[in-house]
């Protein structure tokens, strides 16, 4: 039996009217058919795949890692993949730091060093691998390119099927041309392997909230004779969405359950010694995975089905991120439900029912990992991962900026352009613009409410870095493409003039504050890397480094698509202008801006010179005051495994005096130093003075870092 939507005739309901069936085009207002509609659903995805792809992944891996966080991830996943180790996270290498890594949990590092095994960099490699080939980046950043374009996809899916492939479009263009969106999807850290998912589940949530096609999915049944029990009927939806549900849910849960079976002993503190095996450990998270499979056979209709996917990739947010993994998605519907006060919607179609088996689901994915963790290393990895960084973080302020609500409106202003100019008219769009199609205005708040929840969720964190704010550009980017697809729709020049007169000042003030000085520019830096907090200033910037005229020549272009949006002849052709202009952007800022100012900010480049010119394993590189770790990922941890006494990292507690101890013990050898340039003149200081003459730079590529060779 068909249950009827239980609000069918609310004005708040988001999809009032009839969604349109897969593979056929979006319902369209009265001004018809779009471009976009002459295509089939399947592919219209290709194409927005696909384009995500060209954008982030050519050139992706041509460049070295930035310090600290693509070093640091990438060297904790170097070591799970090299200590086959894939519950522990290990970050060996500084004297003054255990050797243990617990600030982010697990799934970053799997998929790091998933994809460096199927790089080949496995097992034992020649010294130098990874700095003298580009194999390692292009193994740590493709994940995070696939998790971004996973995004993009994400946005338009549900934009497209309640608005229009238009609306989806622009929407899923203005996301991935966000400068912060698509700079951290060229990065190897953690942020992308949470906002991706987590997307992808909003999107998923939105389709499983708003669709009122509740028509009973087909089933297939299948008899078995159980021993004891008789004949007994087993039945499921065959539905493409329920085997993908399955699927997922199966890949994301079960190859961790079965390794921490296989690596997890628990060691009670017993007088004997009492050692639980892992597969016991792991027991109850079988049954609830054996719970899932038969709980979400039971469904009748695709609603609960979106949710068991969504849920899904929230657990794996989870593990990635954090709490927000699963956190973020439920404010932002409970907000939205709370604004709309539409709470009805979730009687229908067993969306309830989905609900709670859907949490079942984030629990059997989430879960079985933290609690390895504890019953390995108790209480102080919860103390460290969320306590420390999740609540201090949160409420008292840890290692990072500080600031009020205010905090994020400049970055926004550099995360988003160029399609800051339009954000303000979108966002005033969403709330003032009454509109009769229920589906689109469902949409649009929803947009909304999802960045107004994220960003104020950010804002309240004491604890501030400038990319906190990724994860509310997709429902800003969402609030954009309806507002200009509204605009094409009703051929409004009124509305499309009032956001020129307010965005373009806007846009003028962020392009000032990029272009004034050449230095400036490494703003685009900051949104990714947090040399801010230990170089508030900025580092020095090359002559040779001015984007001022290219920057100056993107803002004319993006001012003239602007200001042309309110021209009713010239509006489609502006649109189609904004969008390309700001592809064309994304191209100069990953594959032009990065690839010239990379050199001046990686490590990478100074220790493969180091492997080029040492002679022999003897010709040590020494690391002397150094915590960035780019020396540690790209010397395979040379300098500090081994020995003690054969240990080259000199930090903390009598590094001077350990220094000078290296260097007398190692009299006749030519040894090689990675050093801050601020310090070059101690180091100078530190030698022994006969060998003085002998230090000079070979390589001064780098702003921060400089590489030295010595006779000692």
């Amino acid at each position: 039996m068909i249950e009827p939507p239980a609000d069918a005739d609310a004005p708040t309901s988001p999809s009032a009217l009839p969604a349109p069936a897969p593979g056929t085009a979006p319902l369209r207002g009265a001004a018809g058919a779009s471009f976009f509609d002459r295509f089939t659903e399947r592919q219209m995805a290709l194409l927005v795949i696909l384009f995500g792809l060209a954008l982030y992944i050519p050139l992706a891996g041509s460049f070295g890692f930035y310090d600290p966080w693509e070093s640091h991830y990438s060297e904790v996943a170097r070591q799970m993949m090299q200590r086959q180790d894939y519950i522990s996270l290990w970050w060996p290498g500084a004297p003054i730091d255990a050797d243990h890594f617990w600030s982010k949990p697990v799934l970053s590092f799997w998929i790091m060093s998933l994809s460096m095994t199927l790089f080949g960099l496995g097992g034992h490699l020649a010294p130098g691998t990874m700095a003298l080939s580009t194999r390692a980046e292009w193994a740590a950043r493709l994940p995070f390119c696939l998790l971004g374009v996973l995004g993009v996809y994400a946005v338009y899916l549900c934009v497209s099927r309640f608005v229009s492939r238009r609306a989806g479009v622009i929407a899923a263009v203005a996301t991935a041309t966000s400068p912060l969106y698509s700079l951290v999807a060229r990065q190897a850290m953690t942020d992308m392997a949470f906002v991706g998912p987590m997307t992808m589940a909003l999107a998923l949530g939105a389709l499983a909230l708003f669709d009122d096609e509740d028509a009973t999915l087909e089933r297939r049944e299948v008899s078995l004779r159980v021993a004891g029990l008789g004949r007994r009927t087993l039945s499921w939806p065959h539905d493409p969405l329920f085997y993908v549900a399955i699927g997922l849910f199966t890949v994301a849960a079960l190859p961790q359950l079965v390794v921490n079976s296989i690596q997890l002993v628990w060691h009670l503190p017993v007088s004997r010694g009492l050692a639980i095996p892992g597969v016991v450990v792991m027991l109850p998270y079988f049954v609830g995975f054996v719970a899932f499979l038969l709980l979400s056979a039971r469904v009748r209709y695709r609603a609960p089905l979106y949710l068991f996917i969504a849920a899904t990739l929230c657990g794996l947010a989870t593990l990635a991120k954090g709490i927000a993994g699963l956190g973020l998605p439920v404010l932002v519907f409970l907000a939205y439900l709370g604004f709309t006060w539409n709470w009805k919607r979730l009687s229908r179609a067993q969306l309830l029912y989905g609900v709670l088996v859907a949490l079942l689901a984030v629990a059997v994915v989430a879960v079985p990992w933290h609690q390895a963790m504890l019953v390995l290393h108790g209480k102080p990895f919860w103390d460290e991962l969320y306590g420390d960084n999740h609540w201090r973080r949160l409420v008292v302020g840890r290692h990072g900026d500080r600031g009020t609500f205010e905090y994020f409106l400049r970055e926004l202003g550099y995360a988003t352009l160029p399609w800051i100019a339009l954000a303000p008219s979108a966002l005033a769009y969403a709330v003032m613009r009454p509109v009769r199609d229920v589906r689109r205005q469902g949409i649009v708040w929803f947009g909304a409410i999802w960045f107004v929840a994220a960003y104020t969720l950010v804002s309240l964190s004491v604890t501030k870095f400038h990319h906190y704010i990724l994860p509310a550009l997709p429902g800003l980017a969402i609030a954009i493409g309806c507002f200009l697809d509204d605009l094409l729709e009703r051929r409004a020049t009124a509305p499309a003039a009032a956001a020129a007169l307010v965005g373009l000042p806007l846009l003028a003030l962020v392009v000032v504050d990029l272009a004034a000085v050449p230095k400036n520019a490494q703003h685009f830096i900051w949104l990714f890397s947090y040399d801010y907090i230990n170089a508030p200033a900025g580092r020095p910037w090359p002559p040779a480094l001015d984007f001022g005229p290219w920057l100056i020549s993107f803002a004319v272009l993006f001012g003239i698509a602007t200001l042309a949006l309110g021209v009713r002849r010239l509006q489609r052709g502006a649109a189609l202008g904004l969008c390309l202009a700001a592809v064309a952007f994304t191209y100069f800022l990953l594959d032009g801006y990065m690839m010239k100012v990379t050199p001046y900010w990686t490590q990478k480049n100074l220790i493969a010179t180091y492997y080029k010119l040492r002679m022999s394993p003897d010709e040590h590189l020494l690391v002397w005051q150094m915590y960035w770790r780019g020396e540690n990922f790209y010397t395979q941890n040379e300098i500090f495994e081994g020995p003690t006494a054969e240990r080259t990292v000199f930090l903390g507690d009598k590094n001077v005096e350990n220094l000078k101890a290296w260097m007398a013990k190692h009299r006749g050898h030519r040894a090689f130093f990675v050093v801050e340039r601020s310090r070059w003149s101690q180091l100078e200081g530190l030698v022994p003075p006969e060998t003085k003459a002998s230090l000079h730079i070979v390589d001064e590529s780098n702003m921060k870092f400089c590489l030295a060779q010595i006779q000692l």
